[in-house]
């Protein structure tokens, strides 16, 4: 499975993307892996990370708080998680997008305060 990478960043993020190819970055990033056993953080996932960029489970290290540049937070090992390709293209990427976690409780209701049913 090849997985399509978007040619369409902002600005802004063009400037940090040259942060991924630092040695700090690529030390941080595998001290996360490590420390994450190869395993998927993501909400129970815990599939097995792959090595390369074809597989469903190839290996990402997201920052859990979008660093936007901020180079404490960017190489924060605190702010980094171990997750898997597909999770990280779809929900992470979707709750990011939307702003709110769509997940349910067992009672029904969404758990993220945010989500818009809060409002009312």
């Amino acid at each position: 499975m090849q997985r399509k990478i978007s040619g369409k960043r902002s600005a802004e993020a063009q400037k940090y993307r040259t942060l991924y190819s630092t040695k700090h970055w690529k030390t941080l990033r595998r001290q996360a892996l490590t420390r994450d056993k190869y395993r998927c953080q993501h909400s129970g996932c815990c599939e097995y990370l792959q090595v390369g960029r074809d597989h469903p489970c190839s290996a990402v290290v997201h920052h859990l708080e979008p660093h936007k540049g901020d180079l404490e937070l960017f190489f924060d090992l605190d702010n980094l998680q171990s997750v898997c390709w597909t999770c990280h293209s779809g929900d992470i990427q979707s709750t990011e997008a939307r702003r709110y976690d769509s997940t349910i409780g067992a009672d029904g209701w969404p758990i993220d305060q945010k989500h818009p049913v809060h409002s009312f």
